[in-house]
């Protein structure tokens, strides 16, 4: 049946004889499988017109759950860059501050993979 949830993860209504061709499963036992499914707020089922679609709080998770994933794998593209930064000065990358608190100017060499969060360089 994780075939199904694949059609059905676009949130339309989608007829069970679609579906059925598409997985090669009975039509009878997906009937069966979705009036089941139903009764547990997973899919909503309309026996009438033999469709289903996945419950609208599913799908909503589902959405969010993907617009995380985009925006997580923008990340995964690696970065890479070099900067000097004044003594005493800062600079500003993807919306974080590095901040040079040494006394001397600084040569960074800097390799990344996923959103910076902080950057502060001091004196040990």
């Amino acid at each position: 049946m994780t075939n199904m949830f694949r059609i059905l993860d676009d949130g339309a209504w989608h007829s069970l004889k679609e579906i059925a061709e598409e997985i090669g499963a009975p039509i009878e036992e997906l009937a069966r499988h979705c009036e089941t499914i139903s009764k547990n707020k997973v899919v909503e089922y309309d026996a009438g017109s033999c469709k289903v679609r996945l419950e609208p709080h599913l799908m909503s998770m589902i959405l969010k759950l993907r617009a995380e994933e985009e925006a997580e794998a923008e990340w995964r593209r690696r970065g890479a860059g070099t900067m000097i930064i004044p003594q005493g000065k800062g600079f500003q990358i993807q919306g974080v501050t590095i901040h040079n608190k040494t006394e001397q100017d600084l040569n960074l060499e800097f390799t990344f993979n996923r959103k910076l969060e902080e950057i502060v360089v001091s004196n040990a």
